[in-house]
């Protein structure tokens, strides 16, 4: 988890802006949900997997030689 201060450098806020307007809007389930969204398997030839629950993300296999 990351601290106000550190939310607010990257999206260029105050701490009190972040506290007041993003504080506690979604679950961390609902955030891993959302952006979880991926096309399913075989949909797209660089379709990779993302376990939300350890947040690692794994590339396909390249053929290209």
């Amino acid at each position: 988890m990351k601290s106000a201060d550190q939310v607010a450098l990257e999206a260029g806020n105050s701490p009190s802006v972040i506290l007041k307007n993003y504080r506690e809007l979604a679950t961390e389930d609902q955030a891993d949900e959302w952006f979880g969204i991926l096309p399913m398997q075989g949909q797209r030839e660089n379709t990779y997997q993302w376990d939300h629950r350890a947040r690692i993300v794994t590339l396909p296999d390249s053929e290209e030689g």
